[in-house]
């Protein structure tokens, strides 16, 4: 099963000017190489059977005909292989000679695109496609020369844009194949990556582009090759410059993406070009060398990661002053723990007060120690509320909980659920109260992965009157923490680093005879790193239960094996569903990103919702 991937390839051959046997020799090595690696489409450099710097050998009749020559050769070559390949000539046709993309399956011509925009220079040997729509004779067969077409199959639409036509067209088929050339300056390969992820994501498209290599003519240029595989913005694959060899790049492209982002847009994804059919064939044992980040909502750059935190924390430190504003508050309430998700809201709240010209004092930190916490997160809790300035208050709730247990006649001993929810509501209750009291806005503190197993008391932790961390994956919670912390010096750095590296748990049981967290949560619902995956793929782009269990395997090879993947995955699934009637009555907070569990501008989905199809999937894993 290819769960919607299909396997393609760029590259740039170390080719002979103008020697087109040889040059069909590399690419017909290239093509049998790549077929055995599960290729399915593959992209050659514009004009790749003669070489791209040819001169005016380009109008010579020696080279037109020995480029046909190598083409039927290439063809005859290939002919029991299910693979689509692209490659270039010049081909005379009613007087005029067209720089022409070659598109070919097993030995046949499917047709021939031929180059629109055409520089001062190309102009002295070819005349511009532009508009046209001729058949021709080509190694046997009728072949027509057409302006756009559109390659057709049963899993994907892919058309061709030779060079710079890719910045004039209208490409709406789902892959785009720019065959290409130029000769290597100063800044033009960066300027032409960033087109590409650009075209690729305003198209909601995949891009295989290649670029000629270091085999043409050296006599004014230099050229340095270079291949790109590109989808919705990302690059998937980036080849070597300046290849002394034959140099290939493969990746998988994801078509479920591109569909579900197409899906999504508003643009209009009509096509009006011709349409050729070309085949995609199945593979029984498909593997993947596409590599997927385990931690999907971290960027994987040190830069890039600061730059997100940074803008996440500007953003929920601007919807906070936001909602004080309307609400005219200028005290909070917030239940610091000691734990990850508390830490991020007091220094939002924090940050948000100075932005504000509000003394920090006006924020309530309350501990509210209970039967689970431990010396660690206590102390770190402390040291944090003194620390950053605000008003450390401490009510323990043991003897409201041990009275309460009483009233419901619930055994202290036995620590079940009641036992649990009692405390969280309990301390709930008291941040209610006390922001009652005090005049003060109650922040919560939960953050998505939570929201997304249902990993809060109804009621309890699970409610606020406003919530900054809502949108927030754990696993990116604690890189957040972690960067406020590395921004500041003394005793606060070294308490929030801390934080970070203690284990999350709720501590609603006792601690171990050693004082230490007995309880801890990814024990019990799975390592977050996993459900923030899962969570990731089911709803930034709807995949379905086997596609992430294959895409986790992938991803987490040599650290979880497969049943360990499928039991968190079937929690995870399970969870998500049972648990949506808390995030029916979700309190307000601003979402960060495109995933968002809010009932009003996130997850639509009523609570009583069946799980069946999706654990019906977890049981074929």
């Amino acid at each position: 099963m290819n769960y919607g991937f299909i396997k393609v390839a760029a590259s740039t051959p170390l080719l002979r000017i103008a020697d087109t046997e040889y040059n069909s020799d590399r690419i017909i090595e290239v093509i049998k190489n790549a077929y055995e690696q599960g290729v399915k489409i593959i992209v050659f450099p514009e004009l790749s059977i003669t070489s791209a710097s040819c001169g005016d050998m380009f109008t010579k009749n020696s080279l037109l005909s020995s480029a046909r020559t190598a083409l039927k050769r290439v063809l005859d070559e290939t002919k029991d292989i299910a693979l689509l390949f692209i490659v270039g000539m010049p081909i005379a046709c009613n007087g005029n000679i067209y720089n022409c993309a070659i598109a070919c399956q097993q030995g046949k011509i499917l047709c021939a695109i031929p180059k629109r925009d055409l520089s001062e220079r190309e102009l002295r040997w070819f005349t511009s496609g532009r508009g046209i729509d001729l058949p021709t004779t080509l190694c046997g067969e009728v072949v027509q020369i057409k302006d756009k077409a559109l390659l057709s199959s049963q899993e994907v639409n892919l058309s061709i844009a030779i060079g710079n036509d890719i910045l004039r067209g209208n490409y709406n088929s789902e892959i785009i194949a720019i065959p290409y050339t130029a000769p290597e300056l100063i800044g033009q390969y960066k300027n032409i990556k960033n087109s590409i992820k650009t075209i690729s994501q305003n198209y909601n498209s995949s891009i295989i582009f290649t670029t000629s290599g270091c085999g043409e003519s050296s006599t004014d240029f230099a050229f340095g090759g270079g291949s790109i595989i590109a989808e919705n913005g990302d690059i998937l694959a980036e080849g070597e410059k300046f290849c002394k060899t034959n140099s290939v790049i493969v990746s998988e492209i994801d078509t479920d993406i591109i569909k579900y982002e197409r899906a999504k847009s508003n643009f209009n994804y009509s096509y009006d070009e011709k349409s050729f059919e070309f085949y995609v064939s199945k593979d029984k044992d498909f593997s993947l060398s596409r590599k997927f980040s385990t931690t999907p909502f971290i960027p994987s750059d040190k830069d890039a990661l600061a730059e997100r935190c940074e803008e996440i924390f500007n953003i929920q430190t601007a919807a906070l002053i936001r909602r004080m504003q309307h609400t005219n508050s200028k005290k909070a309430v917030i239940g610091i723990s000691g734990g990850l998700d508390s830490t991020l809201a007091l220094l939002v709240a924090v940050n948000a007060f100075d932005q504000m010209g509000i003394e920090r004092s006006g924020i309530t930190a309350i501990t509210m120690p209970g039967f689970g916490t431990t010396d660690r997160t206590y102390t770190n809790a402390v040291n944090m509320i003194n620390c950053l300035g605000a008003t450390f208050k401490e009510i323990s709730i043991k003897d409201a909980c041990i009275q309460h247990f009483k009233d419901i006649e619930q055994d202290a001993d036995n620590h079940d659920v009641t036992f649990e929810n009692s405390q969280a509501r309990e301390r709930t209750q008291i941040l209610m109260d006390y922001a009652n009291k005090t005049g003060a806005l109650h922040l919560g503190t939960g953050d998505m992965s939570e929201l997304a197993l249902g990993w809060a008391t109804y009621n309890g932790d699970h409610i606020s009157m406003y919530n900054v961390n809502g949108s927030i994956p754990k696993t990116l919670a604690k890189y957040m923490v972690a960067w406020v912390a590395l921004r500041n010096e003394g005793e606060i750095r070294s308490t929030l680093l801390d934080v970070v590296n203690t284990p999350i748990s709720p501590e609603l049981t006792p601690a171990d005879e050693n004082g230490n967290i007995k309880q801890k949560t990814e024990d019990i619902v799975g390592p977050y790193e996993l459900h923030d995956f899962f969570l990731y793929f089911f709803l930034r782009y709807g995949f379905s239960v086997s596609k992430i269990f294959f895409l986790a395997k992938a991803s987490f090879e040599g650290k979880y094996d497969d049943e360990c993947i499928k039991k968190w995955l079937t929690t995870f699934i399970r969870r998500f569903f049972q648990q949506q009637f808390k995030r029916s009555c979700l309190n307000d907070g601003p979402a960060v990103g495109i995933i968002s569990l809010s009932p009003r501008t996130g997850l639509i989905m009523p609570s009583d919702i069946s799980a069946t199809v999706w654990l019906n999937e977890c049981n074929k894993l």
